[in-house]
């Protein structure tokens, strides 16, 4: 009989289960994405359904059996999530720093008006001066109206007070504000606020409120030690975002994880973590290893299994004596004969690996005692099996 033909075998179970674990992924992701979103305040109805319609066409894709285009079209879909995610917050941390400034412009615009008024003899309402105390623009565009109303009719602030008192709307007092020209700001701070609004955003709160204080205090003071104290807030915030961003990413692929776990049927208790910005990236990135050890392990057993059983519905299919069992014979021994019941002598033998990826199959016939081997019969038995069986080469 001729030499054993090598056969790999990936079932339609294995695609099928491949894809409700990205699905679980994905599923995880958008989850994480959508509650990233509504707690900075970055998302908005219309594009989270658009996201969930993105995730149901795949899934649709699962179920008419195009694993391919799934698989293919699947991990583009999370990595999309985690990079829009990603850019929303840039957008927001953009947004905070912007309103940070127009608040701080508004407190220079109150002490502006205080001196000016006091200058001129002006004075405030009680009501005026509760609103400016609380930084309310209205009560700053009525203390403007005040101090021009004392003063001649002429120049910028008379023609604002005359547009303000009529209501027109040539000229609102936050559009005055936001046109006057800017103060002169410090890049350094920027840039560390910039920081600790991400790690807002980030959900690491630990160590935020002592972290402003500083910046504060840097603000206020002289020279030499804002200096040293911006030195060491630079140290200090570019460490702890960067932990924090590593922290994050670990998290995600952590939850992900999970999820294609816990839809795997594999408990997923002892792998999770608490939220607490106090857990380090490297239990985290234990935890991870450890969980994706398990994951390959049980998805590698459950494709092994998958696999002989095909062999043996396919081999049945053909007429051999497939009985129960035989599977595990297999595994057990790493192969086993099967007879075929519609020639008698013959049979195929079946070589299969440990994770059952690959399996050798040839024909075989068994010694008859005291029988000459017929070779007619042999060549006959070694067609009908070529015939039975279309291999394709093993690719490169």
């Amino acid at each position: 009989m001729s030499g054993p033909k090598v056969v790999r075998i990936v079932t339609r179970e294995e695609h099928e289960a491949i894809c409700r674990g990205m699905l679980a992924r994905i599923d995880a992701a958008l989850e994480q994405w959508a509650e990233t979103g509504r707690r900075n305040d970055c998302l908005d109805a219309p594009t989270v359904e658009a996201a969930c319609r993105r995730r149901d066409a795949l899934a649709a894709l699962a179920a008419e059996g195009k694993f391919a285009e799934m698989q293919a079209q699947a991990p583009a879909e999370e990595s999309f999530l985690r990079s829009d995610m990603r850019f929303r917050l840039e957008k927001a941390a953009a947004a905070k720093a912007a309103a940070r400034t127009h608040a701080r412009r508004r407190c220079e615009a109150v002490e502006t008006l205080g001196r000016a008024a006091a200058a001129a003899g002006v004075v405030l309402s009680n009501e005026v001066m509760r609103g400016l105390a609380d930084g309310e623009e209205a009560a700053l565009a009525e203390g403007f109206r005040a101090l021009a109303a004392s003063r001649p009719a002429s120049g910028r602030a008379s023609a604002l007070a005359e547009q303000l008192s009529r209501g027109e709307e040539a000229l609102s007092f936050a559009n005055w504000l936001a046109a006057q020209p800017a103060a002169p700001t410090d890049p350094d701070v920027e840039r560390i606020e910039a920081r600790l609004d991400e790690l807002l955003a980030l959900g690491h709160v630990r160590d935020i409120a002592s972290l402003r204080t500083r910046v504060n205090e840097a603000i206020e003071a002289p020279s030499p030690r804002r200096g040293l104290i911006l030195d060491g807030l630079e140290v200090e915030t570019g460490r702890v975002l960067a932990e924090a961003r590593k922290a994050a990413d670990l998290r995600t692929a952590l939850r992900v994880l999970l999820a294609e776990m816990a839809q795997a049927g594999l408990p997923v208790a002892s792998f999770t973590v608490s939220e607490d910005a106090a857990v380090v990236s490297e239990v985290i990135q234990a935890r991870l290893a450890t969980a994706e050890a398990v994951l390959a392990k049980h998805r590698a057993h459950e494709a092994a299994s998958a696999r002989r059983a095909a062999i043996m519905t396919g081999l049945a299919g053909l007429g051999y004596e497939v009985r129960e069992g035989m599977t595990t014979t297999c595994v057990a021994n790493g192969s086993l004969v099967v007879a075929d019941a519609t020639r008698p002598g013959y049979g195929v033998e079946v070589i299969g690996t440990s994770d059952g990826r690959q399996f050798q199959m040839r024909p075989v016939a068994f010694d008859a005692s005291g029988d000459p081997a017929d070779t007619s019969r042999d060549r006959d038995a070694e067609t009908v099996w070529c015939g039975q069986v279309s291999v394709k080469p093993p690719p490169n």
